[in-house]
């Protein structure tokens, strides 16, 4: 960092005299400005935001976080109130035209710092484009170790009933594993119960965009032993180089690994979407993340069609066939050779969506109309509107 920057009360009152900002009514329209490019032009309840950001990238963790700092000339720290304690900053570029934060690991960390980013009164995130960027555990069948995954879909799979296979194999012995959706009885029915955030449906638009950008760069291939590694699978995609991939992400606080879970979740993700999702990459966030950029939306606080998950492939979440009875060896001795690439490919393939934004704002991503999803966006309330193309008629909320 070149130099940081505290904001305080101080500062900020210190701000709005020296360079008053004018406030928006609510039902205003009309831009008074030629150029958006240092255009204050704050959301309904955020008439003094001093931040603007054009692209946030949201990390979760340090090693995720690194490649981004590393590669953006982030030269301002900002502190608010509710980010994580192990990352209590805001870290922006010159203009702060792009921001990144860290959320710390697991669905609540990101809820709450998604949350606490959208509520502070400094930042302004209504026409913000939101680049959630991890990495995760990837099925061999659809991709491999360094790949890099933009998902349509947002499944949380660890929201059901379980019980130890020592108690159910004796009385339901057709049962392949422990879990089962909420207000059923067993594993092959769509819930009757919903908590609201099982499933996310992202903007393909935007989606099909950055990974059409993302395709144009060289990516990481990784050490001498990942490519090795990658021969140890018997699919296609398993043993070929890294590529980017569309398919979806699973959210789970459960950090598993194996055949038997992989499968179930690879059905329940298919039977949460209707059969529209793929699942090919794992995440304990993301569906928490989605969450609160959903509820602030609502407030008209972000823009959920402005927001797009990437992860990158640091390991198989399953062994390969020669491992497939020692699947706790496979999962606590890796021997796949680092995840050094899907560290790096974060910042290979997120960085030119990021450009995209910038280099094109004022003509493409300002207003953002030619990216409006043509699919339906949102949770599996129909919150945001529209209609869902998963889900049922009716459920129970419970």
């Amino acid at each position: 960092m070149k130099f940081s920057t505290l904001v305080s009360v101080a500062a900020l009152a210190a701000s709005t005299l020296a360079h008053p900002l004018a406030k928006r009514e609510a039902n205003t329209t009309e831009a008074d400005v030629i150029s958006t490019n240092n255009d204050l032009q704050t959301s309904h309840g955020k008439p003094f935001a001093v931040f603007q950001p054009k692209v946030f990238v949201i990390n979760m963790f340090e090693f995720e976080a690194k490649p981004w700092l590393e590669g953006m000339e982030f030269v301002h720290n900002i502190t608010i109130p509710g980010l994580s304690p192990l990352y209590p900053a805001i870290h922006c570029n010159s203009d702060y035209t792009v921001c990144q934060l860290t959320t710390g690991e697991g669905e609540i960390n990101a809820a709450a710092t998604i949350s606490a980013l959208g509520l502070s009164p400094l930042f302004d995130l209504a026409k913000t484009y939101f680049l959630i960027s991890g990495i995760g555990g990837g099925e061999p069948q659809h991709t491999t170790l360094g790949s890099v995954t933009f998902a349509k879909y947002a499944v949380q799979v660890a929201l059901e009933y379980q019980v130890s296979y020592q108690e159910f194999i004796t009385t339901n012995p057709n049962w392949t594993s422990g879990y089962w959706a909420y207000g059923t009885d067993n594993p092959w029915t769509y819930p009757g119960n919903v908590y609201g955030t099982e499933v996310f449906e992202l903007n393909e638009k935007l989606r099909d965009k950055a990974v059409e950008l993302a395709e144009t760069a060289e990516l990481n291939n990784g050490t001498a032993r990942n490519v090795e590694f990658r021969q140890e699978y018997d699919f296609e995609a398993a043993q070929g180089a890294p590529s980017v991939v569309k398919c979806d992400v699973l959210t789970s606080d459960n950090y598993f690994t194996g055949n038997v879970l992989g499968d179930y979740f690879s059905f329940y993700a298919s039977l949460m979407t209707n059969g529209s999702a793929t699942y090919c990459s794992t995440a304990q966030e993301d569906n928490a993340s989605l969450e609160a950029i959903t509820r602030l939306t609502k407030a008209g606080l972000a823009d959920f069609n402005r927001v797009m998950v990437m992860r990158t492939i640091s390991d198989f979440s399953r062994p390969p066939p020669s491992m497939a009875d020692k699947a706790v060896e496979f999962f606590n001795n890796p021997n796949d050779g680092g995840a050094d690439a899907a560290f790096d490919n974060l910042v290979v393939a997120g960085l030119p969506i990021v450009k995209d934004i910038l280099e094109n704002w004022d003509d493409v991503y300002a207003e953002g109309s030619e990216f409006s999803p043509e699919n339906y966006t949102g949770d599996i309330f129909n919150t945001l509107g529209g209609t869902p193309d998963f889900g049922k008629s009716s459920f129970d909320v419970a």
